[in-house]
């Protein structure tokens, strides 16, 4: 073969190469070709433009907000808080007792609401407590059922609460 068929084989040879890849077979859904670019585009459309970074962070308050929510979980199970909370008590309002649960007055006046099956108990003094009596100050009173027995306040009462109550 001469020099000019081989080099006209040649260039015909490049020639049907380069028409095959603009035939449109390379960078088609086929064989697609992207650039960084591109998909960092497509990761913001994604995510909403939200970086790493903050979704981490998100991540990390999230799985704060679940370790406290498991610990207020457990503590409802039990019946309330282990430690006391002092609830402030309007006069004219009543606190009412989950089952279980501790008061002790610290400051105000109060009466004992209680139920048709009984009162509230006293554990400092160790009786039983009827409705409309006087609540005494500083006493341990334990609510035995959660049966509509509590506190009203005639004047404003200030009690520190150990498990679940209602304010009403």
């Amino acid at each position: 073969m001469n020099k000019k068929l081989k080099l006209t084989l040649g260039l015909l040879m490049i020639g049907a190469t380069t028409l095959y890849a603009a035939d449109g077979l390379i960078g088609t859904e086929q064989d697609p070709l992207v650039t960084k670019s591109y998909v960092d585009q497509k990761i913001s459309q994604i995510t909403g433009g939200t970086s790493n970074t903050v979704l981490a962070n998100q991540l990390k308050e999230q799985e704060q907000l679940i370790l406290t929510l498991r610990d207020e979980i457990a503590e409802l199970k039990q019946g309330g808080s282990s430690t006391y909370e002092i609830v402030v008590v309007p006069e004219g309002k009543i606190i009412f007792g989950k089952q279980g649960s501790e008061m002790i007055i610290r400051a105000g006046e109060g009466k004992i609401v209680a139920s048709s099956v009984g009162g509230v108990q006293d554990i400092t003094e160790g009786k039983d407590l009827s409705g409309d009596t006087v609540a005494p100050k500083n006493n341990l009173l334990l609510i035995p059922r959660e049966d509509g027995r509590g506190l009203m306040a005639t004047k404003q009462l200030t009690v520190m609460v150990r498990g679940g109550y209602i304010l009403n």
